[in-house]
């Protein structure tokens, strides 16, 4: 039987996307694999459980770095077993249109491998056709912007995802201009860690960072300021130990990680065509992805760019939502790229 899948192949998570199911899984791009036998142990959120908390002869993976990939065969176990768990699919199945997303600025190599690891996901099948389709395009869409053939208005996108940050400028179906910077949520995270440990003698991990960074995490001043207890441990004296930090604390970590983003955008809106830019004084920014959704991101860039910025419902989910919609609506399949395989 065919099947219509889209996958949104993320450095921090995998979202698969099935046809007349909507996003049936989302989770970590993270793999755990024995260091004796070399082989997955765990996959997705059981692996990310393990992120810190691993003997010495299990090792946690990320095999996406930047939207690329980074591992091979640790990628293509990864995109079998979510394969498997969305949508129940063997060695052996029926013909498979599949659309995965990648970032603008990877090479034709990095995009080869993409396409190679999701035909060995699914046995290498003939009948499996994976395309590929560029990350902020596939925003665009789910963010529901004007973006088909006959609309001729530019529309402006920032995508923050886990590795990198993706602008771009669409009009008449296609991107006319755009960049791109590898950092996004992480680099969020490793800030805080870098934080806690020389402002306040705190050793913490990735998982702890992560959480930090949603419940307090800011870029702007806000009128209510939100705080929580960070627990790690003590470099002074070895022991667990336990610090309350404000959010107005991380604006100055965080600000090196913003302007990168900001001056990302900047350099695309610089030399747009005048009629392109007034579109985009009138329709603002949209951002996407789920690095958007940190606290006052958008007042910092609306601040620095003069446009209005509003982040689109369900931002974490615009990539994998905008793949679906080409996968049923064949004028926006007619975006996606060339099968270079």
């Amino acid at each position: 039987m065919a099947k219509d899948i889209g996958i949104d192949l993320g450095t921090s998570t995998t979202t698969v996307y099935v046809k007349g199911k909507g996003i049936v899984l989302s989770e970590p791009s993270v793999v755990a694999v024995s260091t004796n036998t070399g082989k997955p142990i765990a996959v997705g959120t059981s692996a990310e459980r393990m992120i810190g908390r691993t003997p010495g002869t299990v090792k946690v993976v990320r095999p996406v770095r930047g939207g690329a990939i980074a591992d091979f065969e640790t990628a293509e176990f990864m995109l079998k077993y979510f394969l498997q768990k969305a949508c129940g699919l063997g060695i052996n199945f029926g013909s498979v249109r599949m659309i995965l997303s990648v970032p603008t600025k990877i090479s034709e190599v990095e995009q080869l491998a993409v396409l190679e690891a999701a035909k060995s996901a699914c046995g290498r099948s003939a009948r499996v056709r994976p395309r590929l389709i560029e990350e902020p395009l596939a925003a665009a869409i789910g963010a529901n912007l004007p973006l088909r053939g006959d609309t001729a208005e530019g529309s402006m996108i920032i995508d923050v995802g886990g590795g990198t940050a993706e602008v771009a400028v669409i009009s008449l179906g296609s991107i006319i201009a755009g960049d791109s910077v590898n950092v996004g949520g992480e680099n969020f995270d490793t800030q805080v860690i870098n934080y806690m440990r020389t402002e306040h003698n705190l050793v913490i991990g990735e998982k702890t960072a992560e959480t930090v960074k949603m419940r307090v995490g800011c870029v702007f001043p806000q009128a209510q300021e939100k705080t929580t207890d960070v627990c790690g441990r003590d470099m002074m004296t070895g022991l667990p130990g336990n610090v309350r930090i404000s959010s107005q604390e991380l604006i100055e970590p965080f600000k090196e990680t913003v302007i990168q983003i900001v001056d990302c955008a900047k350099r695309v809106l610089d030399g747009l065509p005048p009629e392109i830019s007034a579109d985009i004084i009138r329709n603002g920014i949209t951002m996407s992805g789920g690095g958007s959704l940190l606290t006052g991101l958008c007042e910092f860039l609306r601040t620095e760019t003069n446009v209005p910025v509003r982040v689109a419902e369900g931002a974490q989910y615009c990539v994998a939502q905008g793949i679906g919609r080409c996968l049923t609506d064949g004028s926006l399949r007619a975006l996606i790229n060339s099968n270079r395989a």
